[in-house]
């Protein structure tokens, strides 16, 4: 659960605890209500056979328990800190608020980060950093606002798991996913042998007092296609190796420029950088993602396809190849030219 009230922003004022929440809440109502729809007004008062009760609960139980453990994993794994060589110095950041210009801070900032391993940059071609935290930003890292810290590989900022999706739960995030769609489209499966129960399946023997079923059908048939839509979208992401945040913003490597394919590595390298090449592990939340958050593999093809693309007739350098350059030149740092190659 993202940590309220530390660093820079201690001092704000966050939301109330209560609308902070109030996602979370709704979806327990919602479990509230389908437990009492499925077990009791299905099972126990309509399934007069025994074995199909006891089939439909075990299996039902099964999917709420692997949606809960889910759920409150991804709840309440917080984003882990970015550690301490990522800090930018005192002494850079007094220079930094200084103002020198662009070649100023892309020397201050280029000494910060000479160690670390960072491969995108802003899309001037300067070293990320983060204005609020004062360190330099590892790849895929962001600042959010609600959880007040940088995120390393932060997706988005999730109201219904009250934290965001982050590389320590982001393998968590894409099962509660899966499992809710699965949740919903089993109570979906029987609500329609309720139906079966109900009319045989003859829609003119529905009757007045069976206006309460069919509103119950309308509404989980509304959270099957939330839940599916959430889920695709998610796992086309995944395949493509992105998170929401390089979905919907530009990505920026030194070598390659704008990129939204540089992490990239192909769909079944994609799918093992998250679950991780241990296959018994994958269906549960727990941990068994690749690296450490901290840097990631690039596919150098797709960026140099990318960076052949964008190049221009006169075969002429991109802004971000001509800010290495520069910063290059500033710290008497030889380095080939973006030609060269």
């Amino acid at each position: 659960m993202c940590r309220i009230g530390e660093g820079h922003e201690g001092k704000r004022r966050g939301p109330c605890c209560l609308v902070r929440w109030l996602p979370a809440l709704i979806i327990l109502g919602a479990l509230v209500w389908s437990y009492h729809v499925l077990v009791y007004q299905i099972c126990i008062r309509k399934v007069s056979n025994y074995l199909t009760t006891g089939l439909l609960l075990f299996f039902y139980h099964l999917l709420l328990l692997m949606f809960l453990w889910t759920w409150l994993r991804c709840i309440f794994v917080a984003p882990v800190g970015i550690p301490d060589q990522w800090k930018i110095s005192a002494e850079d950041v007094d220079r930094l608020k200084r103002n020198d210009g662009a070649e100023g801070a892309a020397r201050v900032l280029s000494y910060a980060a000479r160690n670390l391993p960072i491969v995108t940059c802003t899309s001037d071609g300067l070293v990320r950093y983060c204005k609020t935290c004062w360190i330099i930003k590892p790849d895929r890292a962001h600042h959010c606002r609600n959880c007040h810290m940088c995120v390393l590989k932060m997706d988005h900022h999730c109201p219904w798991i009250v934290n965001c999706v982050h590389f320590h739960n982001f393998k968590y995030f894409i099962l509660f996913l899966f499992y809710a769609e699965v949740y919903c489209f089993y109570l979906f499966c029987v609500m329609i042998y309720d139906l079966y129960l109900i009319s045989g399946f003859e829609l003119t023997s529905l009757k007045t007092q069976h206006s309460w079923n069919i509103l119950q059908y309308l509404v989980c048939t509304i959270f099957n296609i939330f839940t599916l839509i959430m889920y695709a979208v998610s796992l086309l992401n995944v395949s493509r190796n992105r998170t929401t945040m390089e979905s919907a913003y530009d990505t920026y490597f030194f070598d390659g420029g704008k990129n939204k394919n540089g992490f990239n590595l192909g769909c079944s390298a994609n799918f093992r950088e998250l679950y991780g090449n241990k296959w018994y592990l994958w269906p549960f939340p727990i941990f068994s993602s690749r690296g450490d958050g901290l840097s990631f593999p690039i596919d150098h093809d797709r960026l140099k396809e990318v960076r052949g693309d964008n190049q221009r007739k006169d075969n002429a350098p991109n802004r971000a190849q001509i800010y290495k350059e520069n910063v290059a030149r500033i710290l008497g740092i030889h380095q080939p030219t973006f030609n060269d190659e």
